[in-house]
């Protein structure tokens, strides 16, 4: 079972999370919904001033949902930086984790009763439970993470698709880009979304 709050792994029965103190969800995980679907895109206006006119008109339109814009760019850079665990890491933190034990029960003079096997005994469980820990808790938050993706991306196309006479492609939406298409033509070094592309 997972926490709806903060995506941790939480035991079977448990009625509140012991880390954000969320009730427990008894319910199996909802699967992520299905993106949105596109709606077609208008004819480019022909004539370069009725293009600056409609861009400037799409942009006043969507400055209205550019705080999701953000989210969603901010979303997609969180995600480009996760990192699953590395059971490399994991063995040197157990083997240092395990050298402090070690020296522990050397200054209470306890080392000539405890051999190397237990060292490495040791070693093998701080290193194995501690790489399985991480490894579940990070695709319970990568799950949790991509949920919460995929609902604010389905709000962008919703709201994209409520646009009147919408030629721009949806990656090209982002009230910032139009801002500098409509620049880019303004000074005759942008012809086209192809030449954006490019730049």
């Amino acid at each position: 079972m997972i926490c709806r709050k903060c995506g941790k792994v939480l035991d079977e029965g448990v009625r509140l999370c012991p880390f954000c103190a969320e009730p427990a969800d008894d319910k199996e995980e909802q699967p992520a919904s299905e993106k949105v679907k596109l709606k077609e895109l208008a004819a480019v206006p022909a004539d370069k001033a009725c293009l600056l006119q409609e861009l400037q008109r799409l942009r006043e339109y969507f400055l209205h949902n550019r705080g999701k814009y953000g989210v969603m760019e901010d979303l997609w850079l969180m995600q480009m930086k996760w990192q699953a665990p590395s059971l490399m890491h994991w063995m040197l933190g157990g083997c240092l984790a395990t050298v402090v034990v070690y020296m522990m029960l050397y200054g209470a003079g306890l080392m000539p009763q405890v051999g190397w096997s237990l060292f490495f005994i040791l070693w093998g469980i701080v290193t194995c439970g501690g790489y399985i820990r991480s490894g579940r808790d990070y695709e319970a938050r990568r799950l949790k993470f991509r949920q919460d993706l995929q609902v604010v991306e389905n709000d962008v196309r919703q709201y994209y698709n409520k646009a009147d006479s919408c030629f721009l492609p949806l990656d090209y939406s982002d009230p910032r880009v139009i801002g500098e298409l409509i620049d880019g033509i303004k000074a005759g070094t942008i012809q086209s979304f192809q030449d954006y592309r490019i730049s």
